[in-house]
């Protein structure tokens, strides 16, 4: 399992904490933060040929609308499209257009752009039927094609849209090596992560489907819920990503003009397995019971516990202890081949992480919303009847 970077605002931070601390083992560049031009950037040269790029079609001709990003560079995207209306035909040109710049950038796993459909999903499979055929007449033996498999919120609750696509990409004559996976959470307001049923079990049958048909899968803005799908299959790329927007898929990224806002950033702790607002870890600094969550043999976990540490989101320190973190989980968690076994030990994760929220509430310490135990119950529920 390669740990990918997700390589989007202030990118400097992964690719340092791989240079200077071996956190990670591969990049995908976002096309929206990037440009066209990105393998001419300093930065980016340093780990190109460890490198994929993610040219994000999601929002078609939608993405014209964006005042930000760089979507727009790349001549054959959708946004760039003068037509009222995006035809099938237009759409299939765009990809072949979009596969032909990878293989001129001498990329070697080439990700092949797909669109955000959130109801009827034959035009998606007939972009996986045309594109496939297209392939299969320039593949050569060094290049890996990944099709895109964007996940819309509406299309991964319903089990009969999902095996629809999974037929598809199944089918005997398919001659990807693989599929990038992008899946729409939705999670519920001031929640990090999504606590749908439904899409913990239609999307671990994405996951296990695939690879039980020998293609090679990458899990794309993933969030540390990734635990969750890793525990019954093999994934073969995980993306980590520093901000929001680089772990959890939202197609209002590419169609709208959105803003972050202002934070002053989270905790990622192994030991509750969730992000911990800065002003509840303040809270548990001045309780003295930061040891209930803190992570142990971490450099720059022991940096933003210190008391009176000026917390922001946009410090690299409060990110890469995330990088950090969740590297450690996804290659100890994948680093057990039986299956069985890797599911009781992240059952055993989620036991614990339990276990140290009610330490917090025994000593009188309770978290809300986003930091609080919304999720680890019913991840619970699901692995142990999976």
């Amino acid at each position: 399992m390669m740990v990918t970077h997700a390589l989007g605002h202030n990118s400097n931070w992964n690719i340092e904490s791989y240079l200077e601390h071996n956190i990670g083992d591969f990049f995908l560049i976002t096309a929206f933060t990037h440009g066209a031009d990105f393998d001419t950037k300093p930065l980016l040269k340093k780990v190109i040929d460890l490198s994929m790029i993610d040219l994000q079609f999601y929002g078609k001709k939608e993405s014209a609308n964006l005042e930000k990003g760089k979507l727009s560079e790349f001549p054959f995207h959708p946004a760039n499209c003068d037509s009222d209306e995006i035809t099938n035909v237009y759409f299939d040109n765009c990809v072949k257009q979009a596969i032909e710049f990878q293989k001129d950038k001498n990329i070697k796993n080439i990700i092949i752009p797909n669109f955000y459909e959130n109801e009827d999903v034959e035009d998606i499979v007939a972009t996986i039927k045309a594109i496939n055929k297209y392939v299969s007449k320039l593949k050569r033996e060094d290049e890996k094609y990944f099709m895109t498999l964007p996940f819309a919120n509406h299309v991964i609750i319903d089990k009969a849209k999902v095996e629809e696509i999974l037929f598809a990409c199944t089918d005997m004559n398919i001659c990807f090596d693989g599929y990038y996976i992008t899946c729409e959470n939705k999670p519920e307001y001031r929640k990090k992560l999504t606590t749908d049923f439904k899409i913990f079990k239609n999307l671990s049958r994405v996951f296990k489907t695939l690879k039980h048909q020998d293609f090679i899968t990458i899990y794309a803005y993933a969030n540390w819920d990734a635990i969750l799908y890793l525990a019954q299959t093999n994934i073969d790329y995980i993306t980590v990503g520093t901000y929001e927007n680089l772990r959890n898929f939202d197609v209002k990224r590419f169609t709208e003009n959105t803003s972050g806002g202002g934070s002053k950033g989270y905790y990622f702790s192994e030991k509750l397995l969730n992000m911990v607002r800065a002003d509840d870890v303040t809270m548990l600094n001045e309780t003295g019971k930061i040891n209930i969550i803190k992570n142990d043999k971490n450099i720059f976990s022991d940096i933003i516990l210190q008391q009176g540490y000026p917390w922001n989101i946009h410090k690299p320190d409060v990110n890469k202890n995330y990088l950090l973190s969740i590297t450690r989980l996804l290659k100890k968690i994948s680093s057990i081949d039986d299956l069985e076994s890797r599911k009781d030990f992240v059952l055993r994760l989620i036991d614990s992480a339990i276990n140290n929220y009610d330490h917090l509430e025994s000593n009188k310490i309770f978290l809300n919303n986003e930091s609080s135990n919304y999720h680890l119950n019913i991840w619970k529920t699901y692995l142990a009847n999976s």
